[in-house]
Formats: structure tokens, sequence, C-alpha cells
């Protein structure tokens, strides 16, 4: 959850600069915020989608904005979402095969500017496997677990990667790069709707 509050003080300076106007810096005030936190979303779903080597173009559609009001002049962005199966991101190759198709080795990668890795860990190779469902995922079998529907067969699992709210929230790889530009953002829509307000 990302909130963008304004300073205290922020709401005397727009009134100052506004005037006989005063009393609309309330609106001034909503209407910035609100533009703020929608350039917010999209640069967060951009950076986010230059990080990381996820397929799916799911960012902006998982955050969620509730708007700043009159009384309450405060915008939350709030992202939502699951762990995520790891063949949501690169990998190579990414295809189900059986027996002489089966790959030897399946590798992946959750970050872009990444390599692609050996999915493997402690000498267990991971795989792509077809579930009865139909799912397709990358597995890995477990040492020492076995399968309750066939004992004689080690119990494998999914391999995952992040939640896009982790994702988004990375403070090296997404905020931490959006969130000088927030206030820079919030600065320049106050202006714009004052000058707005004062031309019209």
């Amino acid at each position: 959850m990302i909130e963008f509050k304004v300073e205290d003080n922020a709401l005397k300076s727009i009134e100052q600069k506004l005037g006989d106007l005063s009393s609309k810096a309330p609106t001034v005030m909503k209407k910035a915020v609100n533009e703020t936190a929608k350039q917010a979303r999209k640069q967060l779903a951009s950076e986010a989608q230059k990080k990381y080597a996820v397929k799916s173009g799911s960012f902006n559609k998982a955050m969620k904005i509730k708007n700043a009001t009159v009384r309450k002049p405060e915008a939350i962005i709030t992202a939502t979402g699951q762990v995520q199966e790891l063949r949501d991101f690169k990998v190579s190759p990414n295809r189900y095969a059986t027996g002489a198709d089966r790959p030897n080795l399946t590798k992946g990668k959750v970050l872009k500017n990444g390599s692609l890795k050996p999915l493997e860990v402690g000498g267990v190779k991971a795989f792509i496997t077809k579930f009865r469902s139909g799912h397709v995922a990358v597995v890995q079998r477990v040492p020492g677990k076995k399968m309750k529907s066939n004992p004689k067969k080690e119990f494998i699992k999914k391999l995952l990667s992040p939640s896009i709210p982790t994702m988004i929230g990375n403070e090296e790889k997404v905020y931490g790069i959006v969130e000088p530009d927030i206030a820079e953002n919030l600065k320049a829509n106050i202006n714009k709707h004052i000058q707005a307000l004062l031309e019209g």
C-alpha cells in the first residue's frame, strides 16, 4: 500500500497563492493529489514491467486507487495479487514434453537484466509438467517426500516467484526509483491547478 499525503502547511500555501479564491484550496489539493496518484500508478507499472521478466502486463490492473476527497486530501494505491508461478516469467524451454523430447535442463529468470539460470537446487533439476487438470507448471521433486496419489514417486512442488505487490513495493528496483518523482509531480500538479483556477 502506498499513501500520498500532503504537508499540513501545503493547504495554507495554496490559500495564499489563490488570494480571493482561497476557499477553493481544498479542491485544488484534491485534484492535484488524485492526478499525482494516477501518474504514480502508471509509472510504477512501467518501472516494474522494465525490471521483471513477467509475461503478463498486469501491473497497472493490479493497482487500485482510493481517491482523495476535499475533506481528506490523501490518495492510496493498493496493489493486490498472490505469488505467481515461475512459468509466468521467463523460462526456457517453456513447453511441456515427455520422454526423449523432455529437455535435460530447464532455465529461468525473474529479472529482465539477469541471465537465464539453471533451475536446479541441491542437484534436483526442475522440469515442466502437466497436472491432471491440464495446468502446466515448472516443478521440482522434493527428496524424501512421497506423493499421496502415488507413494512410489517423490512429491513435486511448483516453483513460485514474487507477487505483484512485492515487485511494485521493491525499494531498490521499483518504488524506490519512482518515489522521488511523486513529490515533484505533486508540486507541479498543485501549481497547474492553481494557475488554471486563477486564469479561469
